[in-house]
């Protein structure tokens, strides 16, 4: 065989070997997950007022998908500030970013469509929402929370395919000390409202169809120096724990 031949039969190999490999990727189940600062890995220094963020596979959904062993396909659709479903009327996150979009609810579908087929979809959301300007409880939250399983479950984001709606999980984020953190008041009141919103959350969202699990039971109090942010090692115990609910979940 001439030289030419030769490497034109390698390259047809390695092209083969490369789309099995490729072909075998994407038969790995979808999980895709939805969350604000605490998803991302948000790192916030009060002194200095900078933004930044831990390692990427040092934040919890990565922390949960190696716990699960690689078998899933991952997608994490992060940003800070982001509320279930209302507009911010100022950009609250690392910049200026449009109000609008820091709605969950607007979001969800584009972000829905771009990752698909999905098979679970994890939202953890609901902090933002403590924001005192909002004037938001328990009730409105959990609502918040209804709304974005009811877009997930419908799949009108996906009609025109033959792809299953996913299975929704929500998990409950951390109790949040308003008062306590160097944001002012921007989340005054908020420990009260997350000392009692667990019930209220569960029951509404088991009763849209979504499973439930409770993170702030994993960490506690975020223990970045904000009071507000998860530190690495409680990525790492909520990533773990996670994992333990979603094995149970589709082992059913």
């Amino acid at each position: 065989m001439s030289v030419s031949l030769r490497f034109k039969a390698t390259a047809i190999a390695v092209t083969a070997f490369l789309s099995c490999s490729v072909v075998a990727a994407q038969q790995k189940p979808t999980i895709f997950v939805y969350g604000d600062s605490n998803t991302f890995g948000w790192v916030y220094e009060p002194k200095t007022q900078i933004v930044s963020r831990l390692p990427v596979d040092e934040t919890w959904p990565y922390f949960m998908n190696r716990e699960l062993g690689n078998k899933y396909h991952l997608e994490v659709d992060a940003l800070g500030g982001r509320t279930t479903d209302v507009d911010e009327p100022e950009s609250p996150g690392s910049g200026k970013i449009p109000g609008e979009t820091y709605n969950g609810l607007t979001t969800l579908p584009a972000a829905l469509s771009a990752n698909m087929p999905v098979d679970l979809v994890i939202v953890m959301l609901g902090s933002n929402d403590l924001k005192a300007g909002h004037h938001r409880g328990p009730k409105e939250i959990a609502q918040g929370l209804v709304n974005l399983t009811n877009c997930i479950k419908s799949g009108e984001w996906q009609r025109r395919t033959a792809y299953k709606p996913p299975r929704v999980l929500i998990v409950l984020p951390p109790e949040l000390d308003g008062d306590n953190t160097p944001y002012g008041d921007f989340f005054a009141g908020a420990l009260a409202k997350t000392k009692a919103w667990g019930p209220v959350i569960e029951k509404a969202v088991r009763t849209a169809g979504a499973e439930y699990f409770d993170g702030g039971a994993v960490v506690g109090m975020p223990d970045q120096p904000d009071k507000v942010h998860l530190s690495a090692h409680e990525h790492e115990l909520l990533g773990k724990a996670v994992a333990g609910k979603v094995r149970e979940m589709m082992a059913r």
